[in-house]
């Protein structure tokens, strides 16, 4: 019987077998209202982490999964790119649909064990609150930490905080 390997954190090369020159384009065959997601992932110190990797998956401007959207090739609800120096990130996508539109996102970095998972929200906090979330989740106050802030006609901000003061929630899934 052979040992077993010992647990690693993800380490600061994950990214490069990983990358997608084109990830940060979410391209959908159903039309919908364009707009882009901007922010920095930050440490617990506030300081940025600039080789982390987001992956976001989404549902299509009509609430549909991708592979029932799709039609044709090049048609994903899914996103990859990495961090810049400074832990900005951009994402250019469809508007979800749905009553409460919002993008699962997975977060990868060194120093990590496993990736985190949460949620952006593209709606205001009451709206958030309104929907079907377990109840812990509603009555958070941290729960601002999963909205998207309007930026602009169809540009949102969304800063990620890996820990400490204004840890953006995460989620065991």
């Amino acid at each position: 019987m052979s040992d077993r390997t010992p647990s690693q954190t993800i380490g600061p090369f994950f990214h490069e077998a990983l990358r997608w020159p084109e990830g940060s384009h979410v391209q959908l065959a159903e039309a919908g209202k364009r707009i882009a997601i901007s922010g920095r992932i930050v440490d617990g110190a506030g300081a940025p982490v600039g080789d982390a990797l987001v992956e976001t998956w989404q549902l299509s401007p009509l609430g549909r999964t991708p592979k029932a959207a799709r039609e044709g090739s090049r048609t994903y609800g899914f996103a990859r790119l990495e961090t810049g120096k400074d832990g900005s990130f951009r994402i250019e996508t469809t508007l979800p649909g749905g009553d409460v539109p919002f993008l699962d996102v997975s977060i990868f970095a060194r120093g990590l064990l496993k990736a985190l998972r949460t949620r952006v929200y593209l709606v205001d906090e009451a709206r958030v609150r309104g929907a079907k979330l377990p109840a812990a989740l509603a009555a958070s106050t941290r729960l601002k930490t999963l909205v998207a802030v309007p930026a602009g006609d169809a540009e949102y901000r969304w800063d990620v905080r890996l820990q400490g003061d204004g840890e953006t929630i995460f989620f065991a899934f």
